[in-house]
Parts: C-alpha cells; sequence; structure tokens
C-alpha cells in the first residue's frame, strides 16, 4: 500500500479516521434519530438542532487552521493543536448524549454540546487533515496517506455504525443504551487521537511548514479566487458530504420503519464497510494508474445507481424489503470508498501545487475552509432530511417506542434516502471537470520545488 520506508507513518497516520469518522459517523447515524426516537423532539426542531452547530464550523476551522499554520514549536505547527482537541472533543461528545433532560430542554443540552464537540474537533481535525500536503513527497505517496485514512475510516464506520446501534438495542432502555456507546466510542476516538499525534505525525517537524503568507485570510481568499483546481474541490466536497450525510441519517429510519427491523442498522453498515475495505485498495490501484480523477467520476456515478436502487423498496412487501436494501447499500459502499479517499488526494495534490508554486503555506487555512465546507454540508443534508420527514407527516415518538407512520412519512423517508444522495452524486461531476491538475503537473511542481 506504500513505500516500506513509509509504511508505518502512512498506517499512523489514517488512524486518526478512528477518532474523525466515528465522530461523523455516529452523530450522522444517530443524532438525528435520537432526538426524535428518544426524546421526542419534532422532526422539524431536530434537523434544526443537528445543523445550527455546523454554523460555528464556518468561522471556527479556518481560523484554527490559520493558527496552526502561524505555530511554531519544537514539535512542529500541527500536533500541538492535535492532542488538546483529541482529548476535548471525545468528552464533549459523550456529553452530547448524556442529557438528564427530555423534550425542548434536552435539545438544548444536545444543541450545546454537540456545538463544544464541534468546536473542539476542529482543533484536530484540520491539522491533522493538512499532514498529507506537507509531509509527503508526492502525488502517489499522498493517495497512500489518503487510502490507509479510508482503511481505517471503514473499520471506524463498522465499529462506530455497527457497534453503537447494537449497543443501544441491548441496554435496558435506549437512554441508558446511548450513554454506554457514547462513552465507549468516545474513549476509543481519545486513544486514536493520542495514536496518530505521537506516531502518525511524528514526520510533522519544524520546516515541514513553510511559512504562512502575510495578509491573513485575505491571502487565503486569493488563493481560493486563483486556483480553479481547489474552488472545484469545495464544490465537490460540499455535494458528496450531502450525500453521505442523508446515507447515513437515513438509515435507521429505513431499517425501523421501512424494513420494519431496527436491528438491521448493523447489518446495512456490514454491507457498507465491506466493500468500502475490499475496494479500497482497488480503487488507489487504478487510480494510480489512470489518474484520480477519471476514477471519482465513476465512483460517484455508482454511488447514484446504488442509492437510486433504493426507490424500489416501495414496490415490494415489508418482508422482501431486506435484501433488496442490502444489495442497494453494497453498491453504495462501492462508489462511497472512491468518493471518501479520492478527493481527500486530489485536494491534498492541489494545497501541495499551491504552496509549492507560491512559496508560502496556506495549507491549515484552506484545510480548515474544506472542513467548515465538509461539516455545514453534513448539516445541511441531515437536515434537508429532517426537512422531509416533517414535510411528509413523520411522527416522533419518546424513549425509541413506535409509532404507526402514516404512508406518506414512509415515502418520504425512502425517496429522501434515495434521490437527495443521488441528485448530489450526479451534481459533482459538473465540478470534478474544472480541476486541472493532473499528477504529472502536480509532481513538477513538487518535486522541483524540493
Amino acid at each position: 500500500m506504500a513505500d516500506s520506508k513509509h509504511f508505518v507513518d502512512d498506517a499512523g497516520y489514517g488512524v486518526g479516521a478512528l477518532a474523525s469518522a466515528s465522530f461523523a459517523t455516529v452523530p450522522g447515524l444517530l443524532l438525528l434519530f435520537y432526538l426524535t426516537d428518544t426524546l421526542a423532539i419534532s422532526a422539524g426542531l431536530a434537523g434544526f438542532i443537528v445543523f445550527l452547530p455546523k454554523l460555528f464550523d464556518v468561522f471556527v476551522n479556518p481560523v484554527v487552521g490559520r493558527l496552526s499554520d502561524k505555530t511554531r514549536t519544537r514539535f512542529g505547527a500541527r500536533r500541538p493543536w492535535m492532542i488538546v482537541g483529541g482529548i476535548l472533543f471525545p468528552l464533549a461528545f459523550i456529553a452530547t448524549f448524556w442529557t438528564p433532560y427530555s423534550g425542548n430542554t434536552a435539545g438544548v443540552w444536545v444543541a450545546v454540546s454537540f456545538a463544544l464537540a464541534s468546536l473542539t474537533f476542529s482543533l484536530f481535525v484540520v491539522p491533522w487533515s493538512s499532514l498529507p500536503a506537507e509531509i509527503a513527497p508526492d502525488t502517489n505517496a499522498r493517495t497512500s496517506m489518503a487510502a490507509w485514512r479510508i482503511a481505517f475510516l471503514s473499520i471506524a464506520i463498522l465499529l462506530s455504525g455497527g457497534l453503537a446501534p447494537l449497543i443501544v438495542e441491548d441496554a435496558a432502555d435506549a437512554r441508558s443504551g446511548y450513554k454506554v456507546m457514547a462513552l465507549t466510542l468516545g474513549c476509543m476516538m481519545m486513544v486514536a487521537t493520542l495514536l496518530v499525534t505521537f506516531f502518525g505525525a511524528r514526520r510533522s517537524q519544524p520546516g515541514t511548514t513553510l511559512p504562512a503568507p502575510a495578509g491573513g485570510f485575505r491571502a487565503s481568499v486569493g488563493v481560493l479566487k486563483s486556483s480553479q483546481a481547489l474552488r472545484a474541490m469545495f464544490w465537490l466536497v460540499a455535494l458528496t458530504e450531502i450525500a453521505a450525510a442523508v446515507s447515513l441519517a437515513s438509515t435507521p429510519y429505513l431499517a425501523k420503519y421501512v424494513l420494519g427491523d431496527s436491528g438491521a442498522v448493523a447489518s446495512m453498515f456490514i454491507f457498507l464497510t465491506v466493500p468500502l475495505l475490499i475496494t479500497m485498495p482497488v480503487w488507489r490501484s487504478i487510480a494510480v494508474g489512470r489518474g484520480k480523477r477519471p476514477m471519482l467520476r465513476t465512483a460517484l456515478l455508482i454511488y447514484a445507481v446504488g442509492s437510486l436502487s433504493l426507490v424500489a423498496l416501495t414496490a415490494f412487501p415489508v418482508d422482501s424489503r431486506q435484501w433488496l436494501a442490502f444489495a442497494s447499500v453494497f453498491v453504495v459502499g462501492v462508489g462511497f470508498a472512491g468518493t471518501s479517499m479520492l478527493p481527500q488526494a486530489m485536494f491534498a495534490d492541489a494545497l501541495a501545487y499551491e504552496a509549492s508554486t507560491s512559496g508560502v503555506s496556506n495549507t491549515g487555512s484552506m484545510v480548515g475552509a474544506w472542513n467548515a465546507v465538509e461539516t455545514i454540508s453534513g448539516g445541511l443534508g441531515a437536515a434537508t432530511f429532517a426537512l422531509v420527514l416533517a414535510m411528509t407527516g413523520f411522527i416522533s415518538t419518546g424513549n425509541d417506542s413506535i409509532a404507526r407512520q402514516p404512508q406518506a412519512a414512509i415515502l418520504g423517508i425512502v425517496l429522501g434516502a434515495s434521490l437527495i444522495p443521488a441528485l448530489a452524486a450526479f451534481l459533482a461531476q459538473y465540478p470534478l471537470r474544472e480541476f486541472n491538475l493532473s499528477e504529472a503537473k502536480v509532481d513538477l511542481a513538487t518535486q522541483g520545488a524540493n
């Protein structure tokens, strides 16, 4: 997967995805469902609660990136921020699911805790995501680091997406289950952040980060305006994150109300994760030979087809729907492996190219803005799905009890879970056409600078 010289370092970098992907997956999968079906909060208000904390990321992430660009310590620019965030955000994540209240008061607790979790998560994820553009020597090395990241992302999805619902289901009641789940996964996240900070980021030393340019955020905006490749990647990540967020948020609703089995959530995540693990090395290998952009085009198409096939669930009786759902999710997983790995590597290539041609580093600022776009797009996706639920008459319940949903709500769940991700994946093809950096062009610039 990588040259033997950097095998351990690349794998150590990827371990960070156990924390980042778990933090993205569990709230994306369960937070909206927790609010509507355990805390009895209306779907519209629950969507607002999920989306509101994401707004802070628009301002916080670029600030964190800019500050880490300017940081100079004997441990490098990124690692001090990573350790602070890596300790704090798992604690705030745990608090999100430990509210002693119900109803709207519980909503305030969740909104505040989740906002703090998002804020402190930025301290970890922005510096961590900046590393490939700075410490990888060429495009293939950045692809390898992205591949390791997605490999551990797959494991994180399996652990958090498969284990989290099982922990909740096996508890005496839903509230207790969510508390145990949050404590278990929060501890895992903290261990992963410490491992990546002390081992995976050890190549990030004084001298690996170019000086930050004068001009502050105005200089960063100037870079974005002048770089067609970076602008294309920002639009692309926004659309792919909307697709992924809706796919995640809709899963427990599909399992409970469309398949008639809440326990099917874990099975659906197995069918998502298996193709991630199997096809991720294939995507990497073909991308190295044929280029990342054409392979990403293929991955987006596969993702859209898998999502669209969920529409067929409405044509089958309840007892015949599971295997169609599993097959659709499997296809989505094949596409998701590519749409997760390839944009990360392409973005790192674009950052490395800009730094090499300008001689200064806006990496942290750009990664901060990228992560802000990721999180707010994810929040927008979940909020859009919640809006579909509200418009189709979805009935919220308390402590994970089951309400008889109107047929319009069932149809809304299926159409929201299928059409929104498929449309986002199709639209992502347009900014992809604007990405104008080839691997050869990037390597010529970065290796010449070195």
